[in-house]
């Protein structure tokens, strides 16, 4: 259906794909106040994240801007993995050292020396059980020792897709080849980013960031209202309960790739911008996209104009 790699799209919709990520952002966070520090500082309930779950949440700044949006993953009694999309953990990093005053917290940034994949597609379980025999039920977190090298196996289950993050200690072990042997199939970045628009996740520094609240960005299901406070938390209540949110999401259809950071116009109105271009077409021709558009233009077959390009808000 695609001018991508079909055996790589299908993988994702009806299989197991493997995502390597290149610049990974693994941080570990230990202490006795750990885990109720995330809970204060970021948008989802975490109290109920016991050792062996996982969550993801969204980390924004005074402003309602998301930093950062990471699964919170409890490997250990008082230990935490934070799993993020980011290729800055500095970033986040400095934000939680911000606030951590006089709580037996600390972090250390697991990036540098760690390696992370993500295994996508229904039949992510099936494979995992084949090759380790370990069941991964939804929003748990597994650790087994594979050949030497610690594993840590966190389910997310909050894009919508069957999604285990696999993170270990060491940066090859021949965990891929084994799981390309049961059937998995690796995929490059061109195939996965069409996927991920496909599917309307949105992405780090791309829907997401510090130019974007949570809500406009694809994030609501990330935000428990009624938790309590938590950095930004006001400016976000605020957004959500008068209806002020401008943007949203949308997938946008075009018979040009589109460039990331164009604006799009209709007559002389700006009615959003490119987030996440895509440079695969299908057989008709087509390109998509994902865009933060602007309320008035969030119609399905809302026509938009992006530097002399036609597209329509699917």
């Amino acid at each position: 259906m695609f001018d991508g790699n079909h055996n790589q799209l299908n993988a994702f919709e009806k299989g197991c794909a493997i995502v390597r990520w290149i610049k990974p952002t693994i941080i570990k966070m230990v202490g006795g106040d750990a885990l109720d520090l995330l809970h204060r500082l970021t948008t989802k309930e975490l109290l109920t994240v016991t050792p062996g779950t996982a969550r993801r949440t969204v980390l924004t700044s005074n402003r309602g801007r998301v930093i950062d949006v990471f699964l919170v993953a409890h490997a250990y009694e008082n230990t935490l993995l934070l799993i993020s999309d980011s290729k800055d953990p500095t970033r986040t990093i400095s934000a939680i050292d911000y606030f951590t005053i006089a709580e037996d917290s600390e972090l250390k940034d697991l990036s540098e020396s760690y390696a992370r994949i993500s295994l996508i597609g229904p039949k992510t379980r099936e494979v995992v059980a084949s090759v380790l025999g370990i069941n991964i039920d939804s929003g748990k977190v597994l650790n087994m020792d594979y050949h030497g090298s610690e594993v840590t196996f966190s389910s997310d289950t909050s894009r919508g897709v069957n999604w285990v993050d696999v993170v270990i200690d060491s940066p090859e072990v021949g965990l891929v080849s084994e799981l390309l042997s049961a059937g998995a199939v690796e995929t490059n970045s061109d195939n996965f980013e069409l996927f991920r628009i496909l599917h309307e996740i949105p992405g780090w520094d791309c829907e997401y960031g510090d130019h974007a609240n949570p809500i406009e960005a694809g994030l609501y299901s990330l935000i428990d209202f009624d938790k309590g406070c938590y950095v930004g938390q006001e400016v976000i209540a605020r957004l959500d309960t008068y209806d002020k949110v401008q943007r949203s999401v949308k997938v946008l259809e075009s018979k040009s790739p589109l460039a990331k950071g164009a604006k799009l116009t209709s007559g002389s109105k700006l009615a959003g911008i490119v987030t996440s271009p895509s440079s695969l077409a299908s057989g008709e021709g087509r390109y998509l996209s994902l865009a933060l558009v602007r309320k008035a233009f969030c119609k399905t077959a809302s026509v938009v104009d992006s530097q002399g390009i036609s597209a329509v808000v699917r």
